[in-house]
């Protein structure tokens, strides 16, 4: 299983040595900060261990409401180690401008996420960042898909 920690590390270093300063960690909205050349940048580091030459993976809409609301100021950064972390390969990374990565990205239909306890009682988990699933709150994604299909 790809390993976040270490593909973000790699990222950071390999950042630094493209002459990036400050560079953050910070979880929200994206994965990084950073500056260059005294604007201050967000990267969302996507890693991939695979060999193949087209590399399927997927963004968060709070990903994508930071690359639109920053043009200029983010990039996706694909951090690619053939066979994994502990591999014999290279790490490789590619900086990309969101307005480049949309070309490749897709939506598709949305898919409603459970955690369902298997032991009773049964207790609905509080929410965080999700909306609670409802029979109206389906029929709003089914009509906002179809709306622009």
């Amino acid at each position: 299983m790809p390993s976040d920690k270490e593909s973000v590390e790699a990222a950071m270093e390999w950042l630094e040595g493209e002459g990036f300063t400050e560079i953050n960690n910070i979880h929200k909205p994206v994965d990084l900060s950073a500056n260059f050349q005294g604007m201050k940048y967000w990267i969302e580091v996507k890693y991939t261990e695979t060999k193949n030459k087209l590399y399927f993976g997927a963004a968060t809409i709070s990903e994508w409401e930071c690359a639109i609301n920053n043009p200029e100021n983010f990039f996706f950064l694909i951090v690619q180690k053939p066979g994994g972390v502990n591999a014999d390969s290279y790490w490789n990374f590619e900086l990309i401008k969101a307005i480049d990565f949309i070309k490749f990205s897709t939506i598709p239909p949305f898919k409603i996420n459970f955690n369902f306890p298997l032991n009773e009682p049964r207790k609905i988990p509080k929410r965080r960042s999700a909306v609670q699933a409802s029979t109206e709150n389906i029929k709003i994604c089914i009509d906002f898909y179809n709306s622009i299909k």
